[in-house]
Formats: structure tokens, sequence, C-alpha cells
């Protein structure tokens, strides 16, 4: 997992990675949306532009985004080639889309479907929706460094980080 290295998650990863919380801030040109792992956030434009044709590929993607009645829909696509789709380590390529839709079901819960589109990696579109309950949420400071890094690895894996994982 590129997060296991101090690097961003990338998306959908990000919501998934850990049980960190994340933030949205509305703006009336845009929408803000802070993950606290990792510290990374993410601009999602409002104010009706098209996806750009030549943007440069970023970790968390360019992002669009309009409203649908009452829920938010974000198309991200431009990522680079260095992010997973999640944790069990589903690749994607340049042609990935990532579409979200979130709903606010009532005050403390949100559901959000999230649509993978990779034509060169993947036979069809694929998601899944998940509910998030947001009563439970305060965003935190949380940064990766070299120090936690080092931790994770000998917590979690009985090793210095770069020393061969012993075998179980």
């Amino acid at each position: 997992d590129p997060t296991y290295t101090c690097h961003p998650p990338g998306l959908p990863h990000a919501y998934f990675n850990s049980t960190h919380p994340f933030e949205i801030v509305q703006t009336p040109q845009r929408i803000f949306i802070f993950h606290e792992g990792y510290h990374v956030w993410r601009t999602v434009w409002m104010d009706g532009r098209e996806m750009p044709k030549d943007s440069d590929p970023l970790w968390m993607g360019y992002s669009i985004g309009h409203w649908d009645g009452d829920d938010l829909i974000v198309e991200t696509a431009d990522f680079n080639d260095k992010t997973w789709i999640d944790a069990a380590g589903h690749p994607h390529s340049d042609a990935f889309k990532l579409t979200e839709r979130f709903h606010r079901v009532d005050h403390d819960h949100m559901k959000v479907s999230f649509t993978i589109d990779d034509p060169k990696i993947y036979t069809a579109p694929w998601g899944w929706q998940t509910d998030f309950d947001l009563k439970k949420w305060e965003i935190q400071e949380d940064y990766c460094v070299p120090e936690d890094e080092a931790g994770y690895f000998e917590r979690e894996l009985g090793t210095p980080p770069g020393k061969p994982v012993p075998a179980k």
C-alpha cells in the first residue's frame, strides 16, 4: 500500500484509509474535501467548468461537481499512477475516472456511492456504496512522518522498513 510509505492515498482509497474522518467545506465556486488521514485535501470545482483536456496527473485527481437535486455528484479524473483504488491494491490506469454521489440521509448520516470506470484495466464500470456516521467525526491533525513509518513496520510487521518481512 503506497500509504505505508507516507504517500497520499488517492481516491477512493482516502475514504477507507483506516478510520480517519473527512470534512466537506462548501464555498460558492468550489467544495473542499479534507481527509484527516495523511492530511490530504482536494478541490471540487463547482463553477460549471468541463474536465480539462491537458491537466497534469495528480495524487487526488482533478474534480468537478454539480448538484442533482439534493445529491452532490463529483467526477474525478487525471490521477497519477502512484495510487491504489483501495487498500486491497486494485490498480488503475491513466484512463481511470471516479464518480461519487454524496447523499445526506439525515443530519448525522451520509451515503456515498463510488463508480470506478477504467476501460484499460476493467471490463466494465463497477462500484459500491457506503454509509458514513457523521456524528462521531471531528477532524484532527494527522501527519505521516518517517518515525511513524518505522513504528508501523516494527509494530505491525515485526521488522524495520526495508528489511524482509518474517514468514509466518
